[in-house]
Formats: structure tokens, sequence, C-alpha cells
């Protein structure tokens, strides 16, 4: 069924119940404009009460009309500020529902350049190049439908990841990366409270907790709705079935309930220990002003379903990874780190993990273990970024040093190799069996080892003596760097502590076994940090335990671990080590020449910018012009059916606009060739011409020119790849909508039929944020900074 037909069937059925038994018979549903449609897909039972709401179209969800007073009471909206009044009024008008905002953020080009719109609400020049670009939601947004109501989606996006809830509908779930009381506070969540609780405000309670920060965020689509939207001309508010929250149980590492925080200024039981040391004791500079604790900057994250990569192989449930970032803590004091966090989806629940060490992350995502007994998972990120973290670097040396190597520890941050986990499913942090009903256990959270990539620094060895980022320096793709992800010595054991204990600090000794010339390929050595590993994304190809891993330097390439299957099989327990190689795919080089732009990418003509008049080139800064990649910051890698794409998105504070590209189809041949890189779109920058006339969308968020990022990338054409009848698989096929290849609960299937789609077929989710959007509508309703949900379509 096309998209436009849907929504008239959706239309009709709103305003009459013939339509719903038009429909009903033979499968056809007969409309003047269109003529007979076939069916392709069971219509949610949520779409026979669709109705038309204020004008503003149909809905899947059951909807309900807005309190004024209670919004404004829960958002603590002051209606003598002009901007809270604008803010209400179109609450109420049902200007933010869900989904309701179609302008678009990002631009094909400067709206000077090429006589696009400049008007504040609206879309500029959106003649994308390679291939078009809508809105999905939009920050400041506001839950219309029952289950939930009220909810504001918060900002800025970032980590994302999408699923099958059941046959007909897709949950796409998105995090803001939030800093909370060091930035903008979020509307307050509630947590561990019964169900009639978690509708805010709160009120007086004596358990439960109460976030405020980054927020872990759903909305659900409809599926034949999402799949055809590329071919519909109205907004995605008429597609969304649901909204809300993802998780409501929260788990700290000690595994007690987290509670409220105690006015002692330390809570003895159920902190949040990224917030405190490990007595509890509160570790930061200021307190939320409205919430117990803060959920600090969740950065990327990774949606990984059971078994994903065939019969028994995977994580026991469906997990979203997700990670806390980065602290600043308190001058002088003692803390525990952040941890990654994984959220049971099936049933609501976020449990801190502590076993791939308290350093802080951008990204985790799984690999494929290639065993039943095991999980891997990459991991990437800063490695301990704790500002005023003198005395926890003070207390390392007073109770471990000196290092290896007869010097003191340094601050860990970015002293840091590419690294992995392996974790055995089934065991406790004591290697004793675990309970079938412990989450941690059973997906191999609790027991496991850190490993980092190791390689011989000998002058004529692959590296040439050099660490990663010196390393990447003029280097060309398909150079290859052997070494090994050896196991460090630390080692979870459930027991919370104080940073000074944690595994962040093995990377400044030596490798385990391979003294001498072998160290781990840090960015910049032992004894100071280099550029930041920022995301990773998994080579998803059967086979393959392998990731890509970027660099804020502008590298990036390919890490494969050798005969996986072969050591597993053969350890007692956790291995020590992995036989690995290293594949450049883009040295640190300029890359202008390597950019097509398809006729797009025009900037604003600035002097400060040395006239810069395109997008094969960053301006990161007043008189800086670079040719290079520029702090690469989200990067995923798209498996088609051509072979593997990367999207990379910098974060560099472009003056003139950031950047977004598609790679040319990767190959790490070393024949001489590099790769070419698509320009898929910009937004933002202090100097772009919608940012400076203060275009903001919301239309008033607007309070500065300032720089955007482009950050979280899903493949959705797993979950959307029509089937024919002879390719349908049978997994779960009782009540399988056949319009669609894969049904719910189907995550080895749904990575096969990425796998099976043409890039050019693919549609793909992406996350945008806007920091300068902090006004308006989106300060009114406690939504941080603002952002969009887009969704892409590839043209290359």
């Amino acid at each position: 069924m096309k998209f436009a037909a849907f929504s008239a069937l959706l239309f009709s059925m709103a305003n009459s119940e013939s339509a719903i038994n038009d429909f009903q018979d033979e499968g056809k549903v007969h409309l003047a404009t269109t003529g007979s449609v076939d069916e392709l897909a069971k219509i949610d039972a949520h779409a026979a009460q669709a109705r038309q709401l204020d004008g503003h179209g149909p809905s899947m969800c059951t909807m309900k009309p807005f309190d004024r007073d209670a919004i404004i009471e829960r958002y603590a909206m002051n209606m003598s500020n002009p901007e809270h009044v604008m803010a209400i009024d179109a609450v109420m008008a049902g200007d933010l529902n869900i989904g309701t905002i179609t302008a678009l953020l990002p631009e094909s080009s400067d709206a000077m350049r090429v006589g696009a719109l400049v008007e504040d609400g609206k879309s500029g020049a959106t003649n994308f190049p390679h291939g078009p670009i809508k809105a999905l939601f939009t920050v400041g947004e506001i839950n219309a439908c029952e289950e939930n109501h009220g909810d504001v989606y918060t900002g800025v996006p970032d980590g994302m990841g999408a699923y099958l809830v059941d046959d007909d509908t897709v949950r796409l779930i998105v995090q803001s990366e939030s800093y909370g009381q060091l930035r903008y506070e979020t509307w307050a969540y509630p947590v561990n409270m019964d169900e009639s609780r978690r509708q805010l405000p709160v009120g007086p309670r004596t358990s439960g907790a109460t976030f405020t920060g980054s927020h872990v965020q759903y909305t659900d689509f409809d599926r034949h709705g999402l799949a055809d939207f590329m071919e519909y001309d109205g907004p995605a508010a008429h597609i969304v079935k649901g909204f809300g929250q993802v998780a409501h149980t929260y788990y700290n590492l000690a595994g007690d309930l987290i509670g409220p925080r105690d006015t002692s200024d330390t809570t003895p039981t159920g902190a949040h220990y990224s917030n405190t040391d490990a007595d509890g004791k509160w570790a930061m500079e200021e307190y939320p002003s409205e919430a117990d604790w803060m959920m600090q900057s969740l950065c990327s994250a990774h949606l990984e379903e059971k078994h994903q990569w065939g019969e028994g192989i995977g994580f026991e449930d469906d997990i979203y990874i997700t990670n806390e970032e980065w602290m600043r803590y308190a001058p002088n004091a003692t803390y525990v780190g952040l941890s990654m966090h994984a959220i049971d989806l099936a049933n609501g629940v976020d449990y801190a993990v502590g076993s791939v060490t308290l350093s802080g992350f951008e990204k985790i995502t799984e690999l494929n273990p290639q065993h039943p007994d095991y999980v891997i998972l990459g991991v990437s990120g800063y490695n301990g970024d704790y500002t005023n973290g003198e005395r926890e670097v003070n207390e390392r040396n007073a109770e471990y040093g000196p290092r290896d190597d007869g010097n003191d520890y340094v601050a860990p941050e970015n002293v840091v190799p590419a690294r992995i986990y392996v974790g055995m499913k089934g065991k406790m942090e004591d290697g004793s069996d675990a309970p079938a009903d412990d989450f941690l256990a059973r997906n191999g959270l609790r027991y496991g080892k850190v490993y980092g990539f190791a390689a011989d620094m000998t002058v004529d060895k692959d590296t040439s003596g050099l660490f990663r980022d010196n390393y990447h320096k003029c280097r060309e793709n398909g150079s290859s760097v052997d070494g090994k992800f050896v196991a460090i010595n630390w080692q979870w054991d459930g027991v919370v502590k104080n940073f000074r204990h944690d595994g962040a600090w093995e990377f400044q000794n030596n490798v385990p076994g391979h003294e001498g010339n072998w160290k781990w390929w840090n960015s910049a050595g032992y004894n100071g940090g280099g550029a930041k590993t920022e995301h990773l994304s998994p080579d998803t190809r059967p086979g393959n335990t392998a990731f890509v891993q970027g660099s804020t330097a502008g590298y990036f390439g390919h890490y494969y671990l050798r005969n996986v299957a072969d050591v597993l099989d053969a350890a007692d327990g956790l291995p020590s080590e992995f036989d690995s190689i290293y594949y450049v795919y883009q040295g640190e080089n300029p890359v202008n020449d390597q950019i097509a732009r398809g006729g797009e990418g025009k900037y604003n003509v600035v002097d400060v910018c040395f006239d810069l008049n395109n997008a094969q080139r960053n301006c990161d800064a007043d008189y800086s012009v670079q040719s290079t990649f520029e702090d690469v910051d989200g990067l995923e890698i798209i498996a088609a059916k051509e072979g593997l794409y990367a999207v990379i998105q910098e974060d560099s504070g472009n003056d003139l606009g950031e950047r977004m590209f598609i790679s040319s189809l990767l190959e790490h041949n070393l024949d001489g060739h590099e790769l070419g890189y698509h320009f898929m779109a910009m937004s933002g920058g202090k100097y772009n011409t919608r940012m400076a006339e203060g275009v903001g969308i919301p239309a008033g968020s607007n309070t500065e020119g300032n720089a955007h990022e482009f950050s979280g990338v899903i493949d959705l054409s797993g979950i959307l790849k029509k089937a024919t009848s002879e390719s349908r698989r049978e997994l779960n096929t009782q009540g399988v909508d056949k319009g669609f290849e894969i049904s719910a609960g189907d995550g080895y299937g749904k990575r096969q039929c990425e796998l099976e789609v043409p890039i050019n077929e693919k549609l793909i989710a992406l996350g945008l944020q806007a920091h300068n959007m902090n006004g308006g509508i989106v300060g009114a309703l406690k939504a941080d900074r603002g952002g969009q949900v887009l969704i892409y379509q590839p043209n290359i």
C-alpha cells in the first residue's frame, strides 16, 4: 500500500465506520483518488480509533487533550515570560505533538548561497545531493498519546537503536547527551516508583528517585507507515503509536535499587555512583535543582537483539547498551567513575555495569563471539575524562605506584588502545555459577576481562615504532598492523571502589606476557593522552569478529580478531589473548579531493574562514581551515548487499556548518586507491546564514549562532525489508505480517536482511544536535538543547 493511500485510509477511518468495513472486505481499499490498493499489512487496532485532533491529522495512538494548568505546573513554566507563553500556546494548539514538525535543521547548502528561505521555524536549502532527508521528531515536541501523556522529548539526540516491539510496531530508542546541572537541567524523571507514581510532578516520597540530565526515550512507529514514509508528504506524527521513557527501574553498581539522595551528603545505600565516591558521598560541585541524581552525558549507544549472530550466539536478552561519558567533579573529590549501562528492554530495567571498567565511554557494541558460552563487546571512549581528578591520580600513585617503567601514573584520559571485553555467560564475578534469573550474569556481564590492542613497537615492524596517532599521519588506505588483543590484569570483582582501583590505569604498564618491545598501541604513548577514540561500529558480516574504530584525529580503520571460535573452544575460562590485525581505511590525510559534493555543500563566504566556499574543507575555528577530517565523532558501518559503507559525522565546531558523509564501498586493498566520501548534509555554524539570523526549529529556540553536530545512525532496512512469498523467514511465523520478511524477536533475521538490501534502498535514522537551540519552547519545556531525529535514503 502506498503511504499516501495509507494516510488517506487513516483519515477516512477517523471519520467513517464504513471505511473500516471497506478495508476489511477482501483485503482491498477503494479510494476515489487512488483506486484499488492491495493490502500489505494489518492496521494496528489503534488505527480504528484514529481521529482528527485540533486539525492536525490522524494519530495511531489513543490521544488525550492537554490540561494547560497541568503542563504549566509540571514544567514550572513562568507565565510572565513570553517564551513560556508561546510554548504553552503551541502545546495547546497541537503544534508540538511528537512528529508534527516537518521543517529541517540540516541544509544542503547555506541559504545565502542558493537563495533559500531564511525564516524562523522553516527549512532552508533541502536539495540533499546524495539522498533525501526528512524529520521524524524534534526536541521540544510533547507526547499527546494517553500513555506517558505530557512527556517532552529532550535533547540533544545522540545514541540510538531500533527493534520490533511487535510485528506492526517499530520502536526507535534515542538517548539525550545532556549534562544536567553542569549545563541545562532536563525535566526530572522518576525511577523505582510504582506505576501510579511515575507521572510528574512527583511530590513527597520516601522511596524511589529522580534523575535529570540524559534521558533514554522511545518513539513507537507503525511499521508500514515508517517503511513508506519517504513517499509521504505529511508529518511523522501520523504514524506515531507511542512515546515514553525506556526504563523505570534502575540498579546501581552495587546491585541496589537507586533511591533518594540523602540530605546528609552521603547516601550509603541506593546511590548513583557516577555522582559519588564508593561510600555514597556526593562528589560533584553542584546539586541538581529538582532531582536526586544526574545521568551524565549518555553519548553513543547500540541496541543488541538476542542471538543476533545465530542460534544461541550473543546476548540472551534484548539489550540497549549505553554509557556515561565524562564528568566534572568537585576539586579534591574522590569518586567511583562512570559506568556502562545495560537496559533490559523486555522489562524496562537499567543495570549499571562495572565489568568493562569505570572509565567513561563513548560507545560499546556487541561483536560476534562465534561461541554460545561467551559474549564479546567492542569498547571505545576516553578512559577517565574526569575534570578535577588530581586526587585520584595521587591516590593511585600512593597505593599502586610506580608503574612498571618506574614512572608515576598519569591521568589515564586517552592513554588507551582499542579495546574489547570478553565475558562468560552464566557466571558471577568470582567465576561461580550464577542463578538463571540473574540478568547480568546470564548475558556475560559479570565475569569477564577487558583486552587492549598491543603491537610490536620495533622500528622495522608494522608500526614503524610509532604509536597510533603518529602512525596514521600520511598513512594510505590498506596499511596494516599485526597485533594482539591481550587481557589486562584487572578484573571486576563486584565491589564498588574509587577510581584509583580501576582497570583504566593498566594501559600505562607492560603488556602481560609480552614485555619488551610489545606495547599497548595507545594514541600517544604512555605518558599523556592523544586523540580520542570516539565511535566504533561492528562488522556484522557472518564469520567476522571485527569492528571499525574512529578517532578525533580524523582517521579510522578496521580491527579483525582471528580464529575466535577456536580460541574460545580451547580456553579454560577466559583466554589470555587473541591474534588480530588492523587495516587503515583513512589516514590523517587531506580528504578534500576525495569528497563528492554533488553540486551542494556551498558555504557562506566569510573572511575569517579565508573565503572558503564549500564543504570540501572545514573551518574549525576563526582563521583555521582544515583539509583532513576534523574530530570524527559519529561513525556507523552500514552493511549492504554490495558490501560495507561508513557514515561519518564530525564534531569539529565547524563555523560554516558541521558536515556528514557516507563513504564509497569500504575496502583496504593497499592498491593506491583511497575511499570516496559523499556529502550528505551540513548543519549549524556561527557564520551560517540561518543560524546567524536566528532561525530555530522549533521557532524561537535559537539563542545565538553556534555549532551543531550530527550524531547517531541506525540502519532500519532489516526491520523494514519487504518480503516476497518465497523469501519470508519462518521464525515466529504465527501472526506474522506477510508484508515484511521478519517478525518481532528475530534479531538474527534482522542482521541477515540488512546484508541483503542494496545501499540505495536502505532507510537510515540519523541524529542531529543543535547546541544553540536552548531558548523558546526548548527551554520552557526543560528539554535542554535542540535537535532532530531524521530519516535518510541514500542515493549514491
